[in-house]
Protein backbone atom coordinates (compact mmCIF):
# COMPACT_ATOMS: atom_id res chain seq x y z
CA UNK A 1 0.00 0.00 0.00
CA UNK A 2 1.38 3.44 -1.20
CA UNK A 3 2.66 5.65 1.48
CA UNK A 4 0.53 9.13 1.63
CA UNK A 5 3.12 12.12 1.04
CA UNK A 6 4.16 13.90 3.78
CA UNK A 7 3.49 17.65 3.50
CA UNK A 8 6.40 19.18 4.74
CA UNK A 9 5.07 23.42 6.25
CA UNK A 10 7.10 26.22 4.68
CA UNK A 11 9.68 27.93 6.49
CA UNK A 12 10.95 32.03 6.15
CA UNK A 13 13.59 32.98 7.60
CA UNK A 14 13.12 37.11 8.80
CA UNK A 15 15.75 39.84 6.93
CA UNK A 16 17.47 42.63 8.48
CA UNK A 17 15.91 40.96 12.08
CA UNK A 18 19.16 39.11 14.15
CA UNK A 19 16.29 38.47 16.99
CA UNK A 20 14.86 35.93 14.74
CA UNK A 21 17.78 33.67 13.26
CA UNK A 22 15.76 30.08 12.76
CA UNK A 23 13.18 29.75 9.97
CA UNK A 24 9.80 30.27 11.39
CA UNK A 25 6.35 29.22 10.16
CA UNK A 26 3.64 30.77 9.26
CA UNK A 27 2.23 30.34 12.49
CA UNK A 28 5.16 31.83 14.09
CA UNK A 29 4.93 34.92 12.21
CA UNK A 30 1.35 35.33 12.73
CA UNK A 31 2.20 34.89 16.71
CA UNK A 32 5.13 37.20 16.33
CA UNK A 33 2.60 40.10 14.90
CA UNK A 34 0.31 39.59 17.16
CA UNK A 35 2.40 40.21 19.93
CA UNK A 36 4.16 43.24 18.33
CA UNK A 37 7.55 41.67 17.98
CA UNK A 38 7.94 42.24 14.31
CA UNK A 39 5.83 44.31 12.14
CA UNK A 40 3.65 43.56 9.05
CA UNK A 41 5.91 44.94 6.68
CA UNK A 42 8.99 43.15 7.25
CA UNK A 43 10.33 40.94 4.52
CA UNK A 44 11.18 37.65 5.31
CA UNK A 45 12.46 34.59 2.36
CA UNK A 46 11.23 31.15 1.76
CA UNK A 47 13.48 28.53 2.41
CA UNK A 48 12.38 26.61 -0.52
CA UNK A 49 11.95 28.93 -3.30
CA UNK A 50 14.01 31.37 -2.18
CA UNK A 51 11.47 34.42 -3.26
CA UNK A 52 11.17 37.37 -1.25
CA UNK A 53 7.65 38.21 0.88
CA UNK A 54 6.47 40.72 3.55
CA UNK A 55 5.32 39.03 6.85
CA UNK A 56 1.71 40.89 5.96
CA UNK A 57 1.32 39.01 2.90
CA UNK A 58 2.16 35.81 4.53
CA UNK A 59 -0.36 36.07 7.79
CA UNK A 60 -3.29 38.32 5.73
CA UNK A 61 -6.71 35.87 6.15
CA UNK A 62 -4.99 33.72 8.76
CA UNK A 63 -7.30 32.63 11.46
CA UNK A 64 -5.77 33.10 14.97
CA UNK A 65 -3.02 31.18 16.14
CA UNK A 66 -3.87 29.00 19.38
CA UNK A 67 -1.03 26.53 19.02
CA UNK A 68 2.40 28.04 18.75
CA UNK A 69 5.56 26.64 19.78
CA UNK A 70 6.09 30.75 20.45
CA UNK A 71 3.22 30.24 22.76
CA UNK A 72 4.43 30.88 26.65
CA UNK A 73 3.97 32.83 29.42
CA UNK A 74 4.13 36.68 29.50
CA UNK A 75 6.57 36.99 31.84
CA UNK A 76 8.55 34.22 29.89
CA UNK A 77 9.50 36.12 26.79
CA UNK A 78 11.97 33.79 24.42
CA UNK A 79 13.19 34.12 21.24
CA UNK A 80 13.84 31.70 18.36
CA UNK A 81 17.29 31.05 18.77
CA UNK A 82 16.22 29.70 22.47
CA UNK A 83 15.13 26.28 22.83
CA UNK A 84 11.65 26.38 23.89
CA UNK A 85 11.07 24.62 27.56
CA UNK A 86 8.72 21.76 28.14
CA UNK A 87 6.21 21.58 30.99
CA UNK A 88 8.47 20.37 33.81
CA UNK A 89 10.81 23.05 33.26
CA UNK A 90 7.71 25.87 32.65
CA UNK A 91 7.13 24.49 35.95
CA UNK A 92 10.45 24.98 36.91
CA UNK A 93 10.83 28.49 36.10
CA UNK A 94 7.26 29.54 37.84
CA UNK A 95 8.69 28.17 41.35
CA UNK A 96 11.83 30.35 40.85
CA UNK A 97 9.70 33.15 39.70
CA UNK A 98 7.73 32.51 43.25
CA UNK A 99 10.47 32.49 45.49
CA UNK A 100 12.16 35.56 44.01
CA UNK A 101 8.79 37.28 44.69
CA UNK A 102 8.77 36.01 48.43
CA UNK A 103 10.24 38.88 50.68
CA UNK A 104 13.90 37.38 52.47
CA UNK A 105 12.97 37.09 55.87
CA UNK A 106 15.36 38.98 58.29
CA UNK A 107 17.97 36.99 60.11
CA UNK A 108 16.62 36.14 63.82
CA UNK A 109 19.95 36.55 65.41
CA UNK A 110 23.22 39.05 64.36
CA UNK A 111 26.89 38.69 65.14
CA UNK A 112 29.40 40.38 66.65
CA UNK A 113 32.32 40.98 64.16
CA UNK A 114 34.70 38.04 65.46
CA UNK A 115 31.39 35.85 64.26
CA UNK A 116 29.62 34.77 67.80
CA UNK A 117 26.00 34.96 67.68
CA UNK A 118 24.45 37.97 69.66
CA UNK A 119 21.38 35.79 72.27
CA UNK A 120 21.33 39.22 73.78
CA UNK A 121 21.95 43.01 73.44
CA UNK A 122 20.81 46.01 75.29
CA UNK A 123 20.96 49.50 76.40
CA UNK A 124 20.39 51.48 79.87
CA UNK A 125 16.95 51.86 80.21
CA UNK A 126 15.31 55.51 79.34
CA UNK A 127 13.77 55.16 82.85
CA UNK A 128 17.28 54.56 84.58
CA UNK A 129 17.75 58.28 84.28
CA UNK A 130 14.97 59.23 86.16
CA UNK A 131 16.57 62.61 87.42
CA UNK A 132 17.46 63.93 84.32
CA UNK A 133 14.53 62.94 82.71
CA UNK A 134 12.56 64.71 85.26
CA UNK A 135 14.60 68.13 84.53
CA UNK A 136 13.04 67.56 81.18
CA UNK A 137 10.24 67.66 82.32
CA UNK A 138 10.38 70.60 84.62
CA UNK A 139 12.35 72.71 81.83
CA UNK A 140 8.98 71.69 79.10
CA UNK A 141 6.70 73.18 82.02
CA UNK A 142 8.60 76.17 82.29
CA UNK A 143 8.60 76.71 78.32
CA UNK A 144 4.63 76.34 78.30
CA UNK A 145 4.19 78.82 81.45
CA UNK A 146 6.98 81.73 79.78
CA UNK A 147 5.44 80.93 76.46
CA UNK A 148 2.52 83.95 77.29
CA UNK A 149 4.59 85.75 78.87
CA UNK A 150 8.48 85.88 77.97
CA UNK A 151 9.23 84.59 74.54
CA UNK A 152 12.69 84.24 74.75
CA UNK A 153 12.82 82.66 78.44
CA UNK A 154 10.56 80.06 77.35
CA UNK A 155 12.75 79.36 73.74
CA UNK A 156 15.67 78.80 76.08
CA UNK A 157 14.08 76.10 78.59
CA UNK A 158 13.07 74.42 75.15
CA UNK A 159 16.64 74.20 74.38
CA UNK A 160 17.89 73.33 77.33
CA UNK A 161 15.52 70.29 78.00
CA UNK A 162 16.72 69.64 74.24
CA UNK A 163 20.10 69.56 75.08
CA UNK A 164 19.43 67.33 78.09
CA UNK A 165 17.48 64.89 76.24
CA UNK A 166 20.46 64.52 73.29
CA UNK A 167 22.77 63.96 76.51
CA UNK A 168 20.39 61.23 77.80
CA UNK A 169 20.40 59.46 74.42
CA UNK A 170 24.67 59.43 74.12
CA UNK A 171 25.04 58.08 77.23
CA UNK A 172 22.64 55.55 76.99
CA UNK A 173 23.25 54.58 73.81
CA UNK A 174 27.38 54.60 74.83
CA UNK A 175 26.42 51.02 76.70
CA UNK A 176 25.99 48.42 75.08
CA UNK A 177 25.27 45.35 77.18
CA UNK A 178 25.76 41.96 75.17
CA UNK A 179 25.90 37.94 76.12
CA UNK A 180 26.52 35.64 73.34
CA UNK A 181 27.40 31.91 73.44
CA UNK A 182 31.02 32.59 74.89
CA UNK A 183 30.64 35.78 77.13
CA UNK A 184 28.96 37.93 78.93
CA UNK A 185 30.27 41.66 77.81
CA UNK A 186 29.95 45.58 78.55
CA UNK A 187 31.52 48.08 76.14
CA UNK A 188 31.19 51.63 77.23
CA UNK A 189 32.24 55.02 75.35
CA UNK A 190 31.29 57.46 72.49
CA UNK A 191 34.86 58.22 70.28
CA UNK A 192 37.47 55.54 71.76
CA UNK A 193 35.20 52.22 72.70
CA UNK A 194 36.30 49.98 75.94
CA UNK A 195 34.98 47.00 77.13
CA UNK A 196 34.98 44.31 79.34
CA UNK A 197 33.94 40.87 79.13
CA UNK A 198 33.88 37.25 81.44
CA UNK A 199 33.82 34.09 79.89
CA UNK A 200 30.45 31.84 80.94
CA UNK A 201 32.52 29.20 81.83
CA UNK A 202 34.49 31.35 84.41
CA UNK A 203 31.53 33.04 85.55
CA UNK A 204 30.76 31.85 89.41
CA UNK A 205 28.19 34.08 90.95
CA UNK A 206 25.47 36.26 88.93
CA UNK A 207 23.94 38.79 91.03
CA UNK A 208 20.58 40.94 90.75
CA UNK A 209 19.48 43.87 92.43
CA UNK A 210 16.23 45.59 91.53
CA UNK A 211 15.11 48.49 95.04
CA UNK A 212 13.78 51.27 94.81
CA UNK A 213 11.47 52.88 92.29
CA UNK A 214 14.04 51.83 89.24
CA UNK A 215 13.02 48.34 90.83
CA UNK A 216 9.42 49.31 90.23
CA UNK A 217 9.76 50.33 86.98
CA UNK A 218 11.12 46.43 85.92
CA UNK A 219 14.69 47.72 85.94
CA UNK A 220 17.62 45.68 87.64
CA UNK A 221 21.53 46.04 88.25
CA UNK A 222 22.97 42.71 87.12
CA UNK A 223 26.62 41.71 88.56
CA UNK A 224 29.15 39.04 86.78
CA UNK A 225 31.47 37.88 89.08
CA UNK A 226 33.90 35.12 88.07
CA UNK A 227 36.62 32.75 90.13
CA UNK A 228 39.60 35.09 88.65
CA UNK A 229 38.87 38.01 90.68
CA UNK A 230 36.82 38.72 94.21
CA UNK A 231 35.08 41.72 93.22
CA UNK A 232 32.67 42.43 90.16
CA UNK A 233 33.69 41.38 86.73
CA UNK A 234 30.82 42.64 84.52
CA UNK A 235 28.25 44.82 85.31
CA UNK A 236 24.86 45.59 83.82
CA UNK A 237 23.23 48.50 85.13
CA UNK A 238 19.74 49.68 85.05
CA UNK A 239 18.50 46.69 82.28
CA UNK A 240 15.32 45.21 81.74
CA UNK A 241 14.28 41.91 82.39
CA UNK A 242 17.16 41.40 84.55
CA UNK A 243 16.19 38.10 85.58
CA UNK A 244 15.95 36.72 82.11
CA UNK A 245 19.07 37.20 81.23
CA UNK A 246 20.47 35.55 84.65
CA UNK A 247 18.28 32.65 83.15
CA UNK A 248 19.91 32.96 79.75
CA UNK A 249 23.48 32.80 81.47
CA UNK A 250 22.68 29.49 83.87
CA UNK A 251 21.44 27.63 80.99
CA UNK A 252 24.42 28.31 78.61
CA UNK A 253 26.46 26.87 81.69
CA UNK A 254 24.59 24.24 81.66
CA UNK A 255 25.10 23.90 77.89
CA UNK A 256 21.66 24.81 76.42
CA UNK A 257 21.37 26.27 72.76
CA UNK A 258 18.51 29.22 72.91
CA UNK A 259 19.03 29.04 69.13
CA UNK A 260 18.02 25.70 68.78
CA UNK A 261 14.89 26.82 70.31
Amino acid sequence: MPHSPVIMSARYTLQNHPAFGEPLSKEDLYTLVARGSIARGEMCVDEDTGCSHTVGELVSGMRPVTHSRLNRPAYREISPDHDIPDADQEEEIEEEVEEEEEPKKEPKYRYTPSGEVILRHGHPSWLGYTKALFLVLLLLIAAGLLMPIQLEYAIIALLCATSTLIIISIARYSHDYIVTHERVELIWGIIGRSSKEARICDIRSIDVYESGLKGLLGLGTIDFSTAANAGIEVQFKDMRQAHEVKDLVRKLQKGVDPTED
